[in-house]
């Protein structure tokens, strides 16, 4: 499969409680079926439960990842185009189920993510003559991201955002990776750096 090159360097961080997610939002953009129709008109993906809804006019329509094969949308939340497959992902021995991806970066080590909001609580402490010393907590929701490469096969393997197993997965390049995450103080975990290793990865 040939994915359109694309590097998505800076996404916003979502941390208010107010601020509304971009899987909250309506999109501009446009979606391929696996029926080889292509629609336009606003989108709205939910990772969570694998579908996309599509609002053309005053008529919304839904698909799930079964009946997906991409689709792109303008997010202005971050001021730039992003592009998601449906592609069969292993969910366990011997099985496999088409599942949505977003895709940040492609070569010949493709880079896939998926996103999740997930909610914390933030202890939030009161002066000892307001509050008698307590503390309580704040609940708030952020986005949090899994990373997937792809390998030469064509099989989608889950990420774990560690050296050792970025390295394995670069092992014919080890020691020049070594040395350019070295060199540029890169922290694989920032999601704009993890891009600029595989960018450079795939350049060599």
């Amino acid at each position: 499969m040939k994915f359109k090159f694309f590097i998505f360097f800076f996404y916003l961080s979502f941390e208010s409680i107010s601020q509304k997610f971009p899987s909250e939002l309506w999109h501009d953009g446009w979606i391929v079926t696996t029926y080889k129709d292509t629609l336009k008109g606003y989108l709205k993906y939910d990772f969570e439960n694998q579908l996309i809804q599509v609002k053309i006019d005053s008529t919304i329509k839904a698909f799930s990842s079964r009946n997906i094969y991409y689709f792109e949308i303008y997010d202005k939340t971050v001021e730039d185009y992003r592009q998601f497959y449906s592609l069969m992902y292993q969910v366990s021995y011997n099985y496999t189920v088409p599942t949505l991806f977003e895709v940040l970066l492609d070569g010949k080590l493709s880079l896939l993510l998926k996103e999740k909001i997930i909610s914390e609580t933030v202890p939030r402490y009161f002066p000892s003559y307001y509050w008698y010393g307590r503390t309580t907590y704040d609940f708030y929701n952020k986005i949090d991201y899994e990373y997937f490469f792809i390998d030469p096969s064509g099989k989608i393997n889950d990420f774990n955002g560690k050296k050792k197993s970025l390295y394995l997965i670069m092992n014919d390049k080890i020691d020049i990776i070594k040395l350019y995450i070295s060199k540029n103080k890169l922290k694989i975990k920032k999601m704009s750096d993890l891009v600029k290793v595989v960018a450079y990865y795939n350049s060599l």
